[in-house]
């Protein structure tokens, strides 16, 4: 008697750069011939998620082995005024786009699901149409370093923020088999006892004197109204109304140059500005104290702990599949490889119980 195999899905975790073992994970899953009808995924899981059911994630795979630092900037640190981010996520998106086109998700081959938060009614967003590249961007758009995307007419971060192992959103789809790939399965182990202690004398000490941008704008902008710069600008004008009382009209009035003084010191200040934000990117972990990315992503991978441990009580997968890859910083994208071994060697580990939990759940079909 024939049979038909169970409907298979998967909830991929957020985690930045420890997203990479959920590239491991599929390819096992993909080498043992375990097909794959649902992902949902948050954030780090939506984008490798994305480019499995894109069918390009061995060409996601190639770009980040073997990168370098500088080269994995270049794919999404765009500096903006702080006001909603640190980061515009224009290149993000753009290098998403440039993977998986302009695809659709209802035109994927694979149910697809990308969890995102909406930060001004903090529901979970379970976005499972429209293009892909957007649905990703909102999905992973961590709050206070890219800025919230607004998209389906609501503004959008990071899923890691209200659903980091979305397992919720793939039971309501009914599979028969589910898995789930989590990557915080403990706290990280990043600073030893004697580092914690110089973090917080290193933050004490330079807590007393901050410089304060905010101030040091406002006393440049003071000192370029009273410098002698400005009354430079305004001898042209005032010679140009003299000359205009005793001369025809039609001469031209020469142009003062006041307009281009201001704009080369706030030239000046956005470059400063640029340099204050790009700092933590171009010094990561090389002093005692930790950067404002740092201190953004420490207390995601907390909440992201504490929210996955809970959510695995409350809606426990078929298979658990826990890589070890919570010391990897969430911007470490140079450890992309070790990220792949890693949910590779968990996921062989899983292997055999899956395939018989496959060859349990099969239901015969009448000829």
């Amino acid at each position: 008697m024939a049979s038909k195999r169970p409907h298979v899905g998967i909830a991929l975790d957020s985690g930045g750069a420890m997203g990479g073992a959920h590239i491991g994970v599929l390819e096992v899953l993909a080498e043992n011939s375990i097909p794959l009808d649902i992902i949902v995924g948050s954030s780090a899981g939506a984008a490798v998620g994305a480019f499995f059911a894109a069918g390009k994630l061995q060409d996601f795979k190639k770009l980040i082995t073997d990168l370098s630092f500088i080269h994995s900037l270049s794919y999404y640190v765009d500096p903006v005024f702080p006001t909603s981010g640190l980061l515009a996520g224009i290149r993000a998106h753009n290098f998403i786009r440039s993977l998986v086109g302009d695809v659709l998700i209802e035109d994927l081959s694979i149910t697809f699901i990308a969890v995102a938060t909406d930060l001004l009614t903090g529901e979970t967003v379970a976005i499972d149409k429209g293009p892909l590249a957007d649905a990703v961007m909102a999905s992973m758009a961590i709050p206070g370093i890219f800025r919230p995307m607004v998209h389906m007419g609501r503004l959008l971060a990071d899923g890691g923020v209200s659903d980091p192992l979305p397992l919720d959103i793939l039971m309501t789809h009914n599979p028969d088999i589910t898995i789930a790939c989590n990557l915080h399965p403990r706290m990280p182990r990043r600073f030893s006892s004697s580092k914690r202690l110089d973090i917080i004398k290193a933050e004490q000490k330079a807590s007393a004197g901050e410089e304060d941008l905010a101030s040091g704008i406002i006393e440049r902008v003071a000192g370029l109204m009273s410098s002698q710069a400005i009354f430079e600008s305004l001898k042209p004008m005032a010679a140009s109304i003299l000359k205009k009382m005793s001369v025809s009209r039609s001469k031209k009035v020469p142009e003062i140059d006041l307009g281009q003084t201001i704009k080369d010191h706030l030239i000046a200040s956005r470059q400063k500005l640029y340099e204050i934000i790009s700092r933590p990117f171009s010094a990561m972990g090389a002093q005692q104290r930790l950067n404002i990315i740092e201190i953004l992503l420490s207390a995601t991978n907390i909440q992201q702990y504490q929210k996955n441990r809970l959510m695995l009580r409350y809606e426990p997968p078929d298979i658990l599949i826990e890589p070890d890859v919570v010391d990897i910083g969430a911007l470490e994208f140079t450890k992309g490889e070790s990220a792949i071994g890693e949910g590779r060697i968990k996921a062989e580990n899983a292997i055999p119980e899956l395939l018989k939990m496959i060859d349990a759940k099969r239901k015969p079909t009448s000829r």
